[in-house]
């Protein structure tokens, strides 16, 4: 692991440890329940007085400040988080920062134990987060985990114009929205909160930013696929995780059909 790695973990043993001693004998400090700014709370006025009130240690944060600027979830969707516990910090200590799956499955043990989705009348867990938004949201949590700034993650670049090496400290405001042009946002229904297109030989199309769900699945397929010696085919992996609209119950089976759907279409 890199150093930083390393500092980020005995900061977070110093200062967790100390907070989940605290708590556990029933003295909780004005700072780890106080709330950083994450996001605006004037949208909070929209929520229907019947909703359920926040838990213990969580905070509500808006997807309207996601990169995906919340296009994909339901419009009464709910999201929050808690701040990041010893163990779940430990986790990162398994990292295998050479192997992509790792750092994957990594990141998203932190989203597991620390974010909770609320949609109205259906089951959600972290998968429901959309890929895009995943690392906005860890390093919301990592500021709500280190209050104080403890840990910084700091980026060095060199000044185009006179060469001088400039630090920039990488927060969740680093990163920006995603901004479509007019032409794609034309086929963006506000109502299915889905991209919907229609063709002339193909019937109707269906399109999403794909979830994390999604993208954990079809990393087993691509993994499944290297293990039985298959040959990838790239073109199909790049469109297949916008085609799939929700995770649940997709497998290799599924898999193959929108890869013959695919095909089709592109034979017309």
């Amino acid at each position: 692991m890199s150093e930083e790695t390393n500092n980020f973990e005995d900061a977070a043993m110093r200062d967790l440890e100390n907070r989940e001693f605290t708590a556990s004998k029933g003295e909780i400090s004005e700072e780890t329940v106080k709330p950083t700014s994450l996001g605006k709370a004037s949208s909070y006025v929209d929520r229907d007085n019947d909703e359920p009130a926040l838990l213990p240690g969580y905070h509500e944060i808006w997807s309207t400040n996601f990169p995906s600027k919340g296009l994909f979830y339901p419009e009464n969707a709910r999201f929050f988080i808690r701040a990041a516990s010893v163990k779940e910090i430990r986790h990162f200590s398994t990292i295998n920062e050479q192997d992509p799956f790792s750092i994957d499955e990594a990141l998203n043990e932190i989203l597991k134990g620390c974010l909770m989705i609320r949609y109205p009348g259906k089951q959600t867990t972290f998968k429901d987060l959309r890929e895009e938004d995943r690392i906005y949201v860890i390093m919301t949590i990592r500021e709500l985990t280190f209050v104080n700034g403890e840990n910084k993650i700091g980026v060095k670049k060199n000044c185009d114009e006179c060469g001088h090496e400039n630090e920039f400290t990488i927060g969740k405001d680093s990163f920006d929205p995603t901004i479509l042009p007019d032409t794609i946002m034309r086929y963006y229904d506000e109502e299915t909160r889905k991209f919907v297109i229609q063709t002339k030989s193909s019937g109707t199309i269906e399109m999403v930013a794909p979830s994390i769900g999604v993208m954990m699945e079809i990393s087993k397929y691509i993994r499944q696929q290297q293990q039985e010696g298959r040959k990838l085919d790239q073109s199909f992996l790049k469109v297949l995780p916008y085609l799939v609209l929700d995770w649940r119950g997709l497998n290799s089976e599924k898999n193959q059909k929108f890869r013959s759907r695919m095909y089709a279409m592109v034979r017309y």
